[in-house]
């Protein structure tokens, strides 16, 4: 019969939000599916936790139909970051930004750092690596950006526990986009605090629900040291694109450098909105339009993957504009942007006119776009310019 080892052996997830949601599945999916290749006789355990029944339901409902009902058997809902970090070793979360990874970690009673000083001295610790060299089960090889392979192989019995130098009993995977300030003082906090038998990193991704679902994700992250880099890198290539994790340094430097490439994100795509709006004016046929600009030199994730054109199949566009990254959670990340680059005394007046078309697009009518992929910023530009002619018109302008 299969040994179940609760702790050492279970992933948790605090998190179930439109990324949150199809990241777990692929993580909770592909850890099950390497224990059962690589050893059998131990059955891996899942944690999850998530404020909203809806979400927990439909989770849960879709690992049931993904990985089984065994698997789903195996996954327990709990109720806070204590719960979590007491019952798995491994804890990813997920989160809407700073104040909520503030109160996950943190929160004096329920926080994971209170559950982390309820862990007996005894703690098994992590094996130095998590899991073997089974490249069949991942998606890509585990690489960075210069090439050089990380190694995964281990000779861990993985049916015990296993110990290393650095005594480490707990990885901590921290995938909210939030303040980069904030993400260096709790991964602080939680090395300081527990010594480092907890290791931190901070690896918010790119690239949207659909590479999410396909578990195509970039993943950039900020690791406290090689140890933590060599716990978390198997984990995050099972969400990941081949080649599409990146280590980009020290703690904090994860979420750094996620910031910066949403300020260009948030630009570009009011850009487009632009543009393919300038030609619908020009009588252009949107698609034929989006589709010269993506082999021509406007070409951007935004164009060619999340053009706001109902016709083309998979976009958030084609769905109304729902189950993207919503435009308040873009304002969110345009206002990150904006305080590090005041923190440097950085002039970014592109990224300010980008927060006040966002915000404009949130508080427009009743605040249904807020909730709304950022790609209805098409619809607003397209408001506005009927606005612009109506006011012409009355007028009497050409």
């Amino acid at each position: 019969m299969p040994t179940r080892l609760p702790r050492i052996h279970t992933t948790g997830w605090i998190g179930l939000g439109a990324m949150g949601h199809p990241m777990a599945l692929n993580l909770f999916l592909k850890t099950n599916q390497f224990y059962q290749k690589v050893s059998p006789s131990v059955t891996p355990s899942f944690l999850f936790c998530e404020h909203e029944d809806s979400r927990a339901e439909s989770f849960l409902r879709e690992l049931r139909n993904r990985g089984g009902q065994d698997l789903a058997s195996r996954a327990e809902r709990v109720g806070n970051g204590k719960e979590m970090v007491m019952g798995a070793s491994k804890v990813f979360t997920m989160l809407p930004s700073t104040p909520q990874v503030q109160a996950v970690y943190l929160d004096q009673n329920n926080g994971i750092l209170a559950g982390l000083s309820k862990l007996p001295r005894d703690t098994p610790c992590l094996p130095e690596t998590l899991l073997l060299s089974d490249s069949s089960l991942l998606s890509n090889t585990v690489t960075q950006e210069d090439g050089v392979k990380k190694e995964l192989s281990s000779t861990t019995d993985l049916s015990s526990p296993a110990t290393n130098p650095n005594h480490a009993h707990t990885m901590l995977i921290d995938q909210t986009t939030l303040d980069p300030t904030v993400s260096l003082s709790i991964s602080s906090l939680i090395h300081d605090s527990t010594s480092n038998a907890a290791l931190m990193i901070d690896a918010p991704v790119s690239g949207g629900t659909v590479a999410a679902e396909k578990g195509e994700l970039t993943i950039m992250f900020g690791s406290p040291s090689p140890m933590a880099t060599r716990l978390a890198m198997p984990l995050l290539q099972m969400m990941a694109r081949e080649g599409g994790v990146i280590e980009c340094g020290g703690s904090g430097t994860g979420v750094g450098v996620k910031v910066c490439n949403n300020l260009v994100l948030a630009s570009n795509q009011i850009a487009l909105s632009e543009g393919l709006a300038l030609g619908r004016s020009l009588n252009i046929d949107v698609a034929l339009l989006q589709s010269v600009i993506n082999t021509s030199s406007g070409s951007s994730w935004s164009s060619r993957v999340n053009p706001p054109i109902s016709s083309i199949p998979g976009t958030p566009a084609s769905r109304g504009y729902s189950g993207g990254f919503q435009t308040r959670l873009m304002l969110k990340d345009v206002n990150l942007a904006l305080q590090a680059a005041h923190k440097h005394n950085l002039a970014t007046p592109l990224t300010s006119a980008s927060k006040s078309i966002y915000e404009a697009i949130c508080s427009d009518g009743d605040g249904q776009w807020a909730g709304k992929d950022f790609s209805v910023s098409y619809e607003w530009v397209k408001k506005k310019q009927q606005a612009a002619m109506d006011m012409a018109s009355k007028e009497g302008l050409p």
